[in-house]
This record gives C-alpha cells, structure tokens and sequence, in this order.
C-alpha cells in the first residue's frame, strides 16, 4: 500500500459552499470527512480511536469549542491540579497523575487525588459522546506493530470511502508523537492513502481534538486488553460510547 505522510496542521481559515475551504485547500478533491485518529496499545495489540466528522462540522468549530470548555472546567476544579497548556494524556491521567501539589517530592498523590485524575478520562468520554457532528471509531490490530496498524487501518479505510465515491482525510498521531495527514480519494480500485502536495492543509481544530481521540483509543485499549491494574477502566468506553462504530479488526 502506497501509504505517503505529510507534516502537522497549520492553523488556516475555513471556506463554504462546494468549494474546498482555505484550511484544505492543498487536498487533491472535496474531502466529505476528516478522520482525527490516535494510535495507542502495547506489545500485545495497537489500537486506532478516531473522531470521524464532515468538513462542515469540523470547520463550524463547535466540537473544538466544546472540548475547549470540557478543559476550562478542569482547569476550575479544585480536586485537580491542571492548568492551561497541559496536555491531557490519557495513560497519565489512568495512572492517576497530575501536577504535583505538595514541594517534596516524596510524597505522592494520595488515593482521592489520583481516583480525581483518572475520572477525567471518564468525564472525556462523556463530553466525547456529545461532540456535534461527530462519530467514533476503533481499530484494533493483535499482535501488530504501530506502523502496520496504521497501514492497514489507511487501508480499510481507503476500501469504504471507495464504496461510498467519498473523498476523505485522515489525521494519525501515533503513540510516539508523530503526526500525519493521508488523503483518501475514490480511485477506480480501493486506493491508498494519497500525499497531498504542498504546504500543510488540514485546520488546527483537527489537531485540538487529537486529545479526545487519544481518550478514546486508550480506553479501547483498555476495554480489549483488560490489564489487571486498570480494571476499573474495562468497560467504560462501551458503557460512555455507546454509539461508537463496530470495530475494525486489521
């Protein structure tokens, strides 16, 4: 599979009728949906989560600016100890860790303090459920690398968008950090993911929701995985996301 990587989003202004928007302007079609995806898992499994919408939602910045308000919320509450540009990492936050609140270094989260952090991964989930214009999905690949999880993911994919003659972009932040942009076009075969020429394309409002799909990808992880010390954590994706699609086995 000709699976070809691109840089990380830029912020840009969006654009309306059928037209492509300023912030996709570098996309070879009118892409009809944005995948926002997160890789997460272990040596045993990877797992894919993603938030999947249309342009038009994305570019309405109601999702964004509804997990933007899920972060004021936390940067209020007094059982926690976050603040503004920390990053919500969902394997932290699980562990039950977060700023530390006392000087010597000795002296750990106590039980409350941790049982606070790790319920606002569950918390995300709930604003996840709520996201506007916003679907989720999984992936899961056993006994897989993160990188033929992802090849093979693009390539699922690739083979729906093909069947419904629907272009779409997908954003895919592995469990290193590295970010990528794909473009799925419907070639007369299942095709694969496409590099899209030039400057980087995608709006920063995908990006800001990478934080919700990592909730997602982890806490599937966990419901797959059943790690002995993150019981509490195995059936809350599909008791919070009901809704979410079936997963992909790749």
């Amino acid at each position: 599979m000709n699976a070809s990587l691109n840089q990380p989003a830029t912020p840009a202004a969006g654009g309306g009728g059928d037209r492509i928007p300023l912030s996709f302007t570098n996309a070879n079609s009118t892409p009809r949906g944005v995948y926002v995806t997160v890789l997460s898992g272990g040596p045993d499994m990877a797992v894919a989560g993603w938030l999947h919408m249309t342009y038009e939602a994305l570019e309405s910045k109601a999702a964004v600016t509804m997990w933007s308000e899920f972060r004021e919320e936390l940067y209020a509450d007094p059982a926690l100890n976050l603040r503004r540009g920390d990053t919500l990492r969902a394997r932290k936050l699980a562990a039950g860790q977060g700023r530390p609140r006392h000087p010597s270094p000795l002296r750990g989260p106590s039980r409350a303090e941790q049982w606070s952090y790790r319920q606002v991964l569950r918390r995300g989930l709930k604003v996840i459920a709520r996201l506007p214009g916003t679907t989720v999905g999984t992936a899961r690949g056993q006994g897989m690398s993160v990188a033929a999880t992802t090849e093979a993911l693009l390539g699922r994919l690739s083979a729906r968008h093909h069947a419904d003659g629907t272009p779409a972009l997908v954003l895919i932040r592995t469990n290193t950090a590295a970010t990528s942009w794909y473009e799925l076009t419907p070639a007369p075969a299942p095709a694969a993911a496409h590099l899209v020429e030039g400057s980087p394309y995608a709006s920063a409002e995908a990006g800001g929701l990478s934080e919700a799909a990592e909730f997602v990808a982890y806490c599937a992880y966990q419901h797959y995985a059943r790690a002995h010390n993150r019981r509490f954590l195995w059936e809350w994706f599909p008791e919070l996301l009901p809704d979410a699609e079936r997963p992909l086995h790749v």
